[in-house]
């Protein structure tokens, strides 16, 4: 009996921490809930950004935010990364590019050139997890998929 009561009294500290998060809750109080994890889809910039990092900038999506553009630079046996500038990337909506597209046949290497087309979707459905942390390892629970609508830039 007591140690269902300590269970008890234990997930009544445990669960306001989190109560608040559900499919109905705002996209702030989702990003803001330390024990949240949102498993985004990305968008394509030279680099990937997940899909809250972006706004709609007329036939674009551009970062919402500028980001970092970095170099590697070697000096003795070490190698650095230092940041040379700032700025927003951006992507075509409706987007065409080439990929280079390689494959082995007997010892050697074959390539060609694919022209790739698509369309970002600018309302996604997004996995939410709760973070749980069992002594060195980090696992997590799914909690539900919540739609996310990429904002105007101009509105942010």
């Amino acid at each position: 009996m007591k140690k269902t009561f300590g269970l008890l009294i234990s997930l009544m500290f445990a669960l306001p921490a989190f109560a608040g998060i559900s499919a109905s809750s705002t996209w702030e109080e989702i990003m803001n809930n330390k024990l949240a994890v949102v498993k985004a889809p990305t968008v394509y910039m030279g680099r990937s950004i997940d899909y809250t990092f972006v706004c709609q900038d007329g036939a674009h999506l551009r970062t919402i935010k500028p980001v970092d553009t970095t170099v590697s630079r070697t000096r003795g046996d070490r190698e650095e990364i230092v940041v040379v500038g700032s700025d927003y990337l951006s992507t075509p909506i409706k987007f065409t590019h080439v990929v280079e597209n390689c494959r082995w046949n007997n010892n050697q290497r074959l390539c060609k050139n694919e022209t790739v087309t698509g369309t970002y979707p600018t309302t996604v459905s997004i996995p939410v997890y709760r973070k749980i942390n069992a002594g060195n390892q980090d696992h997590y629970t799914f909690l539900f998929n919540k739609s996310y609508t990429v904002p105007q830039c101009s509105s942010l």
